[in-house]
C-alpha cells in the first residue's frame, strides 16, 4: 500500500507539473496559434474575393455565435462551388474568431469535450496537405481557387496568398500536437481523481486481473465512483489502464512507463532550447529585406525619368545650353532642391521635406546593391553578418526596416511632387512608384514577422528556463 501511494503521489506531482507547464506556456502558446490561423484566413479570403474567384458571403456568419460549430463538408454542385466555398470559408473564420475572444486557453476551461471540438475545426480545412487532389470536400475546394489564383494572378497576390498558406499549415500542425498533448493530459488527469477519490474504497483482487478478469474489478470501481465522483462521466477505457497499472504482473514496468512519458516534456523540451539556434529567423529577415534592391533599383530609374522629363519641359534655352557645357566639361550638376511632404502611416500626419534629388537616387541605388547582397548566402558581407552575434543581428535587421520605412515616405512623396507639379499634357507620362512601394511594404511586413518570431522564440526560452526546464 505504501508504495501504491508513493507512485500516487509521484504521479500527482508530474501532472500538477504538466498542468502548469500547459498554463502558463503551451496554451498561450496555442492561443497565438489561433491569432496566426484566424488572420491567415481572413488574408486568403480577402484576396480571393477580391480577384472575384470566391463569393463574398452577404451574410457572413452573423448569426449569434454560441459554440464551436466547424463548417459542413457536403458536396456541392460546381456552379454552386464559388458560393458555397466562400461561405463556409467565412464560416470557418467566424469560428477561429470566436475562439480567439472567447476561449479561455487554461487546462481548467479547454475541457476534453472543448478539445474536441477544436480537433473538429482545426479539420475543417487541410491545410498542411492543402491540395486539389485532397479527399476532404472544403479543402479541394478552396485549393482549386489558389491554384486558378496561382495560374493567372498578379505576383504580389500569388506571394500574399502563398505566404498565408504557409503560415497555416505551420500552425495547423502546432495546434494539432498541442490539443493532442492537451488531450492526454486530460486522461491522465482523470486518472488520478481516480486513484484519489475512488479506488481507496474499493477492494480488488489482483489474482482475477493478472487472470485477465476486469469485469468483476471494474463493476466494483463503478460503484464507488458513482458515489466518490458522480458528476464526471465513466469512462471503462481509462479504469481498465488504471487497474492495470495498480494490479497487474506488470504493473511496476507499466507505472515507470507512465511517469517517463508525462515527464518526458522536460528533456525534450530542455534539449530543443539548447540546441534551437534562433539565428536563421533573423537571417530570413534580413533575406527578406534584401529581396527589396529590384524594386528600389525600379525606383530610382524612375524618379530619375521622371526628374528628367519635368526638368526638358521647364528649363529655358539658356538653361538647356548651361546643361551642355556642365556634361561637355565634366562639372558637377546643379544641386536639386525638392520640396515634398511625408506621410506617417501610424498617424496619417505630414511633414514638410527638403530632398536633395540627386544625392538621394544615388543613395537609393548604393542601398540596393548592398542589399542585394545579402540575398546571396555566398556573399562576403552575408557571410560576416552571419558570423555577427543574434543582438547585433537584430539591431542590423531593425535598422534596415526603419530606414527603408523613412525611405519608403520619401519616395511616396516624390511620386506626389512629380505628379502634382507635371502639366496635364506630361503628366500621363509620368511614371508611378506606388505598385513598387506597395510590394516593399509587403516584405518589410515579412521582415517583421520574423522580428516577432524570433522576440516570441526567445520568451518560450525565459519562459522553459522560469519553469526549471532548462539546464541554461
Amino acid at each position: 500500500m505504501e508504495q501504491t501511494n508513493a507512485f500516487t503521489d509521484q504521479l500527482f506531482q508530474a501532472i500538477t507539473e504538466r498542468q502548469q507547464l500547459f498554463d502558463s506556456f503551451l496554451l498561450p502558446k496555442l492561443l497565438e496559434e489561433y491569432r496566426i490561423t484566424h488572420s491567415a484566413t481572413k488574408t486568403v479570403q480577402t484576396v480571393l474575393v477580391k480577384k472575384g474567384l470566391l463569393h463574398e458571403n452577404p451574410y457572413k456568419y452573423d448569426s449569434k455565435v454560441g459554440d464551436i460549430e466547424p463548417p459542413p463538408e457536403d458536396t456541392y454542385t460546381e456552379s454552386e462551388r464559388a458560393g458555397v466555398i466562400g461561405q463556409r470559408l467565412s464560416h470557418y473564420e467566424a469560428m477561429l474568431d470566436f475562439v480567439v475572444n472567447n476561449y479561455q486557453f487554461t487546462c481548467d476551461f479547454l475541457t476534453t469535450a472543448r478539445v474536441s471540438k477544436l480537433v473538429q475545426l482545426n479539420r475543417a480545412f487541410s491545410w498542411e496537405a492543402f491540395s486539389p487532389n485532397s479527399s476532404r470536400v472544403n479543402t479541394k475546394g478552396l485549393a482549386d481557387f489558389v491554384v486558378s489564383l496561382r495560374g493567372g494572378g498578379d505576383p504580389l497576390s500569388i506571394s500574399i496568398i502563398n505566404d498565408a498558406l504557409t503560415q497555416l499549415s505551420r500552425a495547423s500542425l502546432a495546434i494539432t500536437k498541442t490539443l493532442k498533448g492537451l488531450t492526454e493530459f486530460h486522461r491522465e488527469r482523470y486518472k488520478i481523481a481516480v486513484r484519489k477519490l475512488v479506488l481507496p474504497g474499493v477492494i480488488i483482487d489482483p489474482a482475477s486481473i493478472a487472470s485477465g478478469g476486469m469485469t468483476s474489478a471494474v463493476r466494483e470501481v463503478k460503484k464507488s465512483f458513482a458515489i466518490a465522483m458522480k458528476d464526471q462521466p465513466f469512462y471503462t477505457e481509462l479504469v481498465e489502464e488504471i487497474l492495470k497499472e495498480e494490479y497487474s504482473p506488470d504493473h511496476s514496468v507499466l507505472q515507470q512507463e507512465l511517469l517517463a512519458r508525462i515527464a518526458s516534456t522536460k528533456p525534450n523540451a530542455s534539449k530543443s532550447a539548447e540546441a534551437e539556434s534562433f539565428k536563421p529567423v533573423l537571417m530570413d529577415g534580413l533575406r527578406t529585406v534584401g529581396s527589396v534592391s529590384p524594386q528600389l533599383e525600379e525606383i530610382a530609374l524612375k524618379l530619375q525619368d521622371n526628374q528628367t522629363l519635368l526638368q526638358s519641359v521647364e528649363k529655358t534655352f539658356m538653361e538647356k545650353v548651361a546643361e551642355i557645357f556642365r556634361k561637355a566639361f565634366n562639372l558637377p550638376e546643379e544641386r536639386q532642391e525638392i520640396a515634398i511632404t511625408t506621410i506617417d502611416p501610424a498617424t496619417q500626419t505630414g511633414k514638410r521635406e527638403l530632398i536633395d534629388f540627386s544625392s538621394f537616387v544615388d543613395a537609393l541605388r548604393h542601398r540596393a546593391k548592398a542589399l542585394t547582397a545579402l540575398t546571396l548566402k555566398n556573399s562576403v558581407p552575408y557571410q560576416k553578418v552571419e558570423m555577427m552575434q543574434e543582438q547585433q543581428i537584430l539591431d542590423l535587421l531593425t535598422r534596415h526596416v526603419a530606414e527603408l520605412n523613412t525611405v519608403l515616405k520619401q519616395c511616396a512623396g516624390l511620386d506626389d511632387y512629380f505628379k502634382q507639379a507635371s502639366s496635364a499634357a506630361t503628366r500621363e507620362r509620368i511614371r508611378g512608384v506606388k505598385v513598387e512601394i506597395s510590394a516593399i511594404r509587403n516584405s518589410l511586413v515579412k521582415a517583421n514577422q520574423c522580428r516577432a518570431e524570433y522576440a516570441s522564440q526567445v520568451e518560450e526560452l525565459q519562459q522553459l528556463r522560469k519553469l526549471g526546464i532548462t539546464n541554461a
